[in-house]
């Protein structure tokens, strides 16, 4: 299951900075790569990136109640 955490969360945090492309400069990586939204190269990658979204919510239950790990260091 570990690499499938790692996958999920490095397609995360690239759906992540493919949001951040297309918010600060119009720029759609995905789209400019793999064509239009139409094809399925595209709609496979934005699949997969929903997914690894998904995935990642068991992250919440890593969070401690107090708030975060590092609070007393």
């Amino acid at each position: 299951m570990k690499i499938i955490d790692r996958t999920a969360l490095t397609l995360l945090i690239i759906g992540g900075i493919h949001l951040l492309l297309i918010g600060l400069f119009g720029f759609n990586i995905v789209e400019t790569l793999l064509g239009e939204v139409d094809q399925w190269g595209v709609r496979i990658v934005y699949i997969l990136i929903g997914l690894s979204a998904l995935w990642c919510f068991k992250y919440y239950s890593f969070t401690p109640r107090g708030g975060s790990r590092l609070k007393d260091r």
